[in-house]
């Protein structure tokens, strides 16, 4: 029995190790593939920006973004796998002509890294390699419930912020946790997790949770977002609730070029007309207020 599973074992962690090495060989390869999703206005049906997702090739279609993730991690290669991941997305972008925001994903842990290796600067280093305005960059961040010393992580966001980047707080849970982070990063825009979009049209404690949230961005000059906004019910609700953006497959699919116009079943919900113009910025504001961390998001 014991030979038996020390060949599970074995073989186990043989199948981590090639999966680990494969995200090596497709940064090489730059065979990593960048989808772009909508973030639309709510009040006026704008499409402000796009949060960019990476995606493996379709070869490998069975392999999520988490995978990765977590392959990248087994092989010790996650800060130049994000941001590899953030240059493709910029690079990218700006070849499609992309309008608006830009928001990309990286982890609270590999920006302390950067941080402690004084290279936080290869982030605004990309961002003028490929001619793009901090101002028009959004950091989607995560992970920063896991950042033991969450000063260090407010250094280090502390450049990206003076050059005009927005940053982000994602999947956020309003737990005593996120909270405590929210304390400390004061970020220009908040977005939910998706558990906090599904059945709000018939959770009232749901409802009230999300009301609370508007309430506390409004109060510290932080923008709210919707994810995961997959039906009617569900964009018309976020609206009504007083939620800022939203994105989600009933807004906009993920897809390789940036979407130009809302769709018309989303326009329908939302009862605007298509715009012509071209979108704003979020709006950063120069300094952002402290945050109330006794605010009680049940109250």
């Amino acid at each position: 029995m014991s030979d038996w599973l020390s060949k599970v074992q074995k073989w186990f962690g043989a199948g981590k190790t090639t999966a680990a090495l494969r995200v090596m060989n497709l940064l090489a390869e730059r065979a990593l593939e960048p989808v772009y999703q909508p973030m639309v206005d709510l009040r006026s049906g704008v499409i402000l920006g796009h949060e960019a997702l990476v995606r493996a090739p379709r070869r490998m279609a069975e392999t999520s973004f988490e995978d990765l993730l977590e392959a990248a991690h087994q092989e010790r290669c996650l800060k130049n796998f994000e941001l590899a991941c953030l240059e493709l997305s910029m690079e990218r972008w700006m070849a499609e002509n992309g309008k608006g925001q830009l928001f990309v994903n990286f982890s609270a842990q590999t920006l302390v890294q950067l941080q402690e290796s004084d290279a936080v600067g290869m982030l605004l280093h990309l961002m003028r390699k490929h001619q793009m305005s901090p101002r028009r960059m959004g950091l989607d961040l995560g992970g920063y419930t896991r950042i033991p010393k969450l000063d260090v992580l407010v250094e280090a966001l502390r450049p990206l912020r003076d050059a005009g980047v927005t940053i982000a707080l994602d999947n956020f849970k309003a737990s005593e946790n996120s909270m405590k982070a929210w304390a400390k990063v004061l970020p220009n825009v908040v977005k939910m997790a998706p558990r906090w979009t599904h059945n709000i049209a018939v959770d009232g404690e749901q409802s009230r949770v999300v009301r609370s949230l508007v309430r506390l961005t409004r109060n510290h000059n932080a923008l709210l977002v919707a994810k995961s906004v997959e039906s009617e019910v569900e964009l018309s609700t976020m609206k009504n609730l007083g939620v800022d953006l939203a994105q989600g497959f009933f807004l906009g699919s993920p897809a390789t070029e940036p979407v130009r116009s809302l769709n018309l079943r989303a326009r329908d919900v939302l009862q605007t007309v298509e715009e012509t113009r071209p979108p704003e910025l979020i709006k950063v504001p120069e300094r952002p207020p402290v945050l109330e961390t006794r605010y009680s998001l049940l109250s």
